[in-house]
């Protein structure tokens, strides 16, 4: 997909697949070329549930995102006022899942969830905003020089951070995701778009089985094309175990 704005192109591919160790898969990847958001959900709770889970949340903040376009007031002197757009999206999508984990008796902090991680591109401001909730990732590339751009809500980043004592935990306990409490408050800050530049969104599927300069190789090494960059991710996940559902999505600023 690509459009034109200005003198930056935005150019995007995703792909998500079921990985080698794995029976379903629970990710769920969406993009929106028309109005320029792409965005992944890795979903828990097993196969049916995690599916749900990450489609409901992709579901509901894509449909908000597009509602905030048919609605927006040209005269609205709230600057980047989609930063709250993308916020309250994401804390709907929260809200009706925890109503289905409460209608299925599940107690807090039990029942189907799933992380998000996505990228919306205001083109006639030039900048980008990152919404992010678990620990699907958000990479900048640029240069070169790869630099994670979301921190991950985990208690073993907790315990890298040092506000976690004792010893190391399990990478995938999560402090916060969509559904299992009907408070949250997702990470949604700017970031700026420059040509050059490429923006990486990944489900640990990736993140787990690549560590950042594996990726950074791929990146360097598939410098020219999108759709070949998030295949040969994929594939080099697989080759190392595949142990969980793998969702890429490359976004290229030119």
């Amino acid at each position: 997909m690509m459009e034109h704005f200005f003198s930056i192109k935005c150019n995007a591919y995703g792909r998500t697949d079921v990985g080698r160790a794995r029976q379903h898969n629970e990710d769920n990847v969406h993009m929106n070329r028309d109005h320029l958001f792409f965005m992944l959900a890795d979903g828990m709770g097993g196969r049916e549930e995690g599916d749900r889970a990450s489609k409901i949340a992709l579901g509901i903040v894509k449909n908000s995102l597009i509602k905030h376009f048919h609605q927006t007031n040209k005269k609205n002197n709230v600057e980047f006022v989609e930063l709250e757009v993308a916020t309250k999206a994401i804390q709907e999508a929260n809200l009706i899942i925890n109503h289905e984990n409460k209608n299925n008796k599940q107690p807090d902090g039990r029942g189907m969830g799933t992380t998000i991680v996505g990228c919306w591109y205001l083109p006639d401001k030039k900048m980008s905003i990152i919404f992010h909730v678990g620990d699907s990732r958000a990479y900048s590339y640029d240069k070169q020089e790869l630099a994670q751009i979301t921190t991950d809500h985990s208690l073993l980043q907790l315990w890298k951070d040092k506000c976690f004592d004792g010893d190391k935990p399990s990478g995938n306990i999560l402090t916060k995701a969509l559904g299992p409490y009907n408070q949250l408050s997702p990470d949604v800050f700017l970031f700026p778009v420059n040509k050059g530049k490429r923006i990486l969104l990944c489900s640990d599927g990736l993140s787990n089985m690549l560590n950042d300069e594996q990726i950074l190789d791929v990146l360097i090494r598939n410098k020219k094309s999108v759709k070949a960059t998030v295949k040969r991710l994929v594939l080099e996940a697989n080759i190392a175990g595949g142990e969980d559902n793998i969702s890429v999505i490359l976004i290229d600023f030119s």
